[in-house]
């Protein structure tokens, strides 16, 4: 669901962190003989807590040394003088940029804990860096007559973070604003830490799970007491909510799932919200909702309530008719009913797909084996983008990591892991982070990722969120082609960076995509005609999908554009629950502690349907010349991804639509769902 910037350490030693099944997925072509990377180019995560720590103290005053030789320059100021000297001290963080994904992924809490002390110390020496006024005055000391316009945006993208982080103000107030976002900082690890370390079960009668598929039954045997545990960790969570007609079993569930992190993160999150509030403030913003996005493509809070509006308004008519099929189907069930809970769309909307458009999705995913389907996404990758991705021999922090090398020609271009299956204390949700930022010199692109998925069979809809995910990756190893940090990669405004995700998410609905790769276990491909049957059934409860993300997303806007002295979080969540969800609130639920994105996103989860809107106006040109045409696929690639952050956004969707983007094209879709 999300991206996370962040960079990398280089190996201290080498062990086979790919495993025997994950050798197997390459393709036909190298079956014989696979290929193999063996770069040492990676982590050691056997590393103690210990030495972790001594790495950070080590790292960060080589850096702060590097930085005062910066401060104190005396020289002509220039690109070279100023930002070479800037990227060798970035160089220097980049042996402990990767703590932000080893404190999300490693199973050892210990070690988890440093990497969280790290990232605290880390995020208060960057604050520094930005408030500055030594710094401040070279970096706008450089004659910008001479540079390309991609240095001057840099350059006075720099300058506007400069001031936006309050490096003109007194040193009493630079003061402050350090001692702020230190707190800022502890206050998300707590947060994130608490929403990760809280898993929470349910126990479950063989009568209650009689609907479920044998796999799934199969890997969740009774205990001693007769009964099945099941946890809220998705591959539990998910299948329960489609496929169990046990309305009790599916609430307790539910009720469970969104209290994770209850009652802990609802102070936490409250002093996160008002710590954000007095920064704003200091800065001389209205609210951290305007802090946050100013410098974005939206600009504002008030564009961003206005484009959210639009779209609400767009998808209404829809959404009520997608709500109004499934209250007509339950009361099938209950003639009494008089709506929809949240815990039984998922499985109305299922047997509405079944009775309605024949679809069922128990068929559906006897075709998505997890194996098979990462076989896919990597076939998918290279047959698009003319590369290879081939195993990496190198360290890893556990047995279900896998590793790999993207090749283009016998040139490495990036590497990246993968780390897909659920256990204890592991990040719970879906993301991506970028371990390392290439450049133009050779210096490659790392990636990370984390996802909880069955290591058997998969929802279609996790398919997709496979692809989400990995489109991240791909960004980060295509745009490693600048020659300064600050607009190579992923550098881009945050709220473009989810579009090229969401659009790729369209090649898991294209059957000339899914024959290639979704097989049954009896070797047989998806039939054109069960794929017929998806697409039909594919507009049915989208609509309502989107009210949903326009809640979350006026949830996220509305904690943080306002006083916090003004509201409370349960009261405020479940009137904008009632003004734009489909589903009414649960009563006893505390979504708001265990909602992630009010950390890493804060006020901006907006992001994910802006995106969403760039994203359909992208893929216009793809449905026009054809979604496998890698004619198109590598001007995207050239004009889209690989510019990173050197161009504007809104820049980078003209030079590959040839005109400026449009919402329309996103609305519209929408009041056609109707």
């Amino acid at each position: 669901m999300r991206t996370h910037v962040k960079t990398h350490v280089k190996t201290i030693r080498a062990w086979t962190g790919v495993s025997a099944l994950a050798l197997g997925l390459w393709t036909a072509a190298a079956a014989a003989a696979p290929e193999v990377s063996r770069a040492e180019d990676g982590f050691d995560w056997d590393l103690s807590p210990e030495v972790i720590g001594a790495l950070c103290d080590d790292t960060l005053e080589k850096a702060r040394k590097q930085f005062e030789a910066i401060e104190s320059a005396t020289g002509p100021a220039t690109l070279d003088s100023v930002y070479g000297a800037y990227d060798s001290m970035q160089f220097t963080l980049q042996d402990i940029q990767y703590m932000w994904y080893l404190k999300s992924v490693h199973p050892d809490t210990e070690r988890q804990a440093v990497a969280e002390r790290c990232i605290e110390q880390y995020t208060d020496f960057a604050v520094g860096i930005d408030l500055s006024p030594a710094f401040y005055q070279r970096v706008a000391a450089i004659d910008l007559e001479k540079v390309s316009p991609a240095e001057r945006r840099m350059v006075e993208n720099r300058l506007r973070d400069f001031r936006k982080a309050g490096v003109d103000r007194d040193a009493k107030t630079r003061d402050k604003v350090r001692a702020l976002v230190a707190e800022i900082t502890a206050l998300g690890t707590e947060f994130d830490k608490a929403i990760r370390s809280d898993k929470r079960y349910v126990e479950a009668s063989p009568e209650q799970l009689a609907d479920m598929p044998e796999d799934y039954l199969a890997a969740r045997p009774a205990g001693e007491n007769g009964l099945v545990r099941i946890s809220t960790d998705y591959p539990d969570y998910f299948p329960v909510l489609n496929y169990s007609s046990d309305d009790g079993l599916r609430r307790e569930l539910f009720i469970a799932a969104k209290n994770i992190a209850t009652p802990a993160n609802g102070a936490t999150l409250k002093a996160l919200i008002e710590t954000r509030h007095e920064l704003a403030t200091l800065l001389g913003y209205d609210s951290y909702a305007a802090m946050a996005m100013d410098g974005l493509m939206v600009g504002d809070p008030g564009r961003a309530a206005t484009f959210l509006a639009e779209v609400g308004a767009a998808s209404r008519e829809a959404a009520a008719k997608d709500v109004a099929r499934l209250l007509e189907r339950r009361r099938k069930i209950d003639p009494r009913a008089e709506r929809v809970e949240a815990w039984q769309a998922f499985y109305l909307a299922n047997l509405v797909r079944r009775e309605q458009f024949a679809l069922n999705a128990l068929e559906v995913r006897e075709y998505f084996h997890f194996d098979r389907v990462q076989e896919g996404i990597f076939s998918l990758t290279q047959d698009l983008f003319g590369v290879r991705i081939v195993p990496w021999e190198t360290p890893t922090w556990h047995p279900d990591v896998t590793a790999w090398e993207i090749r283009e020609g016998d040139r490495p271009i990036g590497r990246f892991y993968l780390d897909l299956h659920p256990r204890e204390d592991k990040y719970r949700h879906a993301a991506h982070w970028t371990l390392r930022t290439g450049l133009k010199d050779g210096k490659l692109p790392l990636s990370g990722m984390a996802m909880n998925f069955s290591r058997g069979l998969m929802e279609h809809r996790q398919v997709e969120t496979y692809l989400h995910e990995f489109g991240h990756l791909l960004h980060n190893m295509f745009s490693g082609t600048q020659r300064w940090l600050d607009i190579s990669g992923m550098t881009m405004e945050r709220d473009f960076v989810e579009a090229p995700s969401q659009m790729l998410e369209e090649w898991v609905w294209d059957y000339d995509t899914l024959k290639r790769f979704a097989r049954n276990d009896a070797g047989e491909t998806i039939p054109r005609e069960l794929v017929d049957k998806m697409n039909r059934a594919r507009n049915f409860g989208e609509a309502a999908g989107t009210a949903a993300q326009i809640f979350y997303a006026n949830l996220s806007l509305n904690y943080y554009n306002r006083d916090p002295d003004s509201f409370e979080l349960l009261p405020l969540m479940e009137e904008l629950q009632a003004k734009y969800s489909p589903y009414p609130y649960v009563p006893g639920t505390h979504f708001y502690n265990n909602f992630s994105h009010l950390n890493g996103y804060s006020s901006n989860y907006y992001i994910y349907q802006w995106s969403k809107a760039i994203s359909v106006d992208l893929l216009s040109r793809f449905r026009a010349e054809g979604l496998r045409n890698t004619r198109v696929a590598q001007q995207y690639r050239a004009s889209v991804l690989a510019p990173g952050g050197s161009k504007p956004a809104a820049e980078l969707v003209r030079d590959f639509l040839g005109r400026d983007f449009s919402s329309s094209a996103y609305t519209d879709y929408l009041k056609d769902l109707e």
